[in-house]
């Protein structure tokens, strides 16, 4: 599946709030999920959360053993905003306007998984550079000029 290197402009708003549903596999991550089982449930209960989470153990394995691994091995599915994606490094280092109101950042995107689309769909109806997609030489030129730089 082929990735286009693009740069994001997003209003500071939207780079606060949950990247779209598409982007969860790339821009997300696992979790523990709040329902863990405890010293106070029982083997049977505890294999019976791991089986429901498709978790492996060992037969023989005792309580202690089990509680690990439910505390170790993430399971649920965590959407991110586009800020903590960048601050987990799954998006380039964000470039953040004399005004804090516009953010640029880079990523890889897809066409074929709707990914682009989904980036696209925040900026409609919004005037440039506002939720804008990016070229590289785009993104220069608009890190470079009056909203992002001093410049004489």
């Amino acid at each position: 599946m082929e990735n286009y290197e693009l740069y994001v402009c997003l209003q500071k708003s939207v780079y606060e709030s949950q990247v779209p549903d598409v982007l969860q596999p790339k821009l997300g991550w696992k979790v523990l999920a709040d329902d863990l089982p405890t010293d106070a449930n029982t083997v049977v209960e505890i294999k019976a959360f791991l089986d429901s989470k498709s978790i492996s153990y060992s037969s023989g394995d005792v309580k202690e053993e089990l509680l690990e691994l439910v505390n170790n091995t993430p399971t649920e599915d965590h959407t991110p905003t586009w800020e903590q994606s960048a601050l987990y490094g799954n998006l380039g280092v964000p470039r953040v306007s004399l005004d804090g109101n516009l953010i640029i950042i880079k990523g890889a995107f897809s066409m074929l998984d709707g990914e682009l689309t989904a980036i696209s769909d925040l900026g409609s109806g919004l005037q440039y550079p506002n939720n804008s997609i990016l070229t590289k030489s785009e993104a220069q030129t608009l890190a470079n000029g009056n909203l992002f730089s001093d410049v004489g």
